[in-house]
């Protein structure tokens, strides 16, 4: 990245990110998203913040033994439902730590496609800039049920909104956000070679046919993986935006890639 100050940085954190090892939400790690953002304020004006972890805090709070991939429908929903207060109430508490505050901003997809929802928001999402107030996004689970609708012109018609990958992807182009940081709980994009060996790709300028064939599928914590990952940069990539996708289980990711350091995938 640029020496210079970014005007607007999106950070998408996955569940993967912010859960332990038996899809449990993890405190330790949303305190340390929420460090690294506080401790690079200077090297953004405005953040922005799209999280997932909501169905996890719910399944958490009601003790369910299970992980989201096996919840119906309505479960999730209920989860996310129960999950979302909480989860927002440990970003409020850790960054109110930095005397930052935050405010919660739930979407479903017709918010976005509806011309005069999305000026509301981004006049909102202005005002919270002006007051240095950082909007942390979530999709709203209780309500949307993916029936998926192409909902902007960097949209192409195979990609569709349904997840906070691709959610974060169209905030960060409505915005003309410099900069979309995808968290994740591995290293970047991996390619694999004949033998099964992975090696990580530090820059992708060109989203071809090879690379989209050799990704996998979703992970049992969160609805996305590596293929909605890349699509969301698909989206990002169209309206000017980088995208740098990076492991957020390592310590100070968002700093070292706000500093230039080369950390994750960088896609052109």
């Amino acid at each position: 990245m640029s020496k210079k100050q970014l005007e607007t940085v999106v950070v998408k954190i996955g569940t993967s990110v912010i859960t332990d090892e038996n899809g449990k939400i993890s405190t330790k790690m949303i305190r340390s998203v929420v460090e690294q953002i506080a401790k690079n304020r200077e090297k953004a004006k405005n953040f922005v913040i799209v999280t997932s972890g909501a169905i996890a805090c719910g399944i958490s709070r009601l003790n369910l033994n299970t992980t989201p991939d096996k919840l119906s429908l309505n479960y999730k929903q209920m989860c996310a439902a129960v999950g979302q207060p909480i989860l927002m109430s440990y970003y409020s508490k850790y960054f109110g730590h930095y005397g930052i505050s935050v405010a919660q901003v739930l979407l479903t997809e017709e918010d976005l496609a509806n011309k005069y929802r999305y000026e509301n928001l981004w006049k909102t999402l202005k005002t919270f800039f002006s007051r240095s107030i950082i909007p942390i996004v979530n999709e709203n689970d209780t309500l949307s049920v993916k029936e998926l609708v192409p909902v902007n012109p960097y949209v192409p018609e195979e990609v569709r909104f349904g997840d906070n990958d691709r959610l974060s992807a169209i905030i960060a182009s409505k915005i003309r956000a410099d900069l979309l940081i995808i968290l994740t709980n591995v290293d970047g994009f991996m390619a694999f070679n004949k033998n099964g060996k992975a090696t990580l790709v530090r820059e992708i300028r060109k989203i071809n046919s090879r690379i989209k064939s050799s990704i996998g599928g979703s992970s049992k914590l969160g609805r996305g993986g590596m293929k909605t990952k890349l699509e969301a940069a698909m989206i990002a990539r169209r309206a000017g935006v980088k995208v740098v996708i990076a492991n957020g289980r390592k310590k100070n990711t968002i700093g070292k890639v706000l500093s230039g350091e080369k950390v994750g995938t960088l896609i052109h």
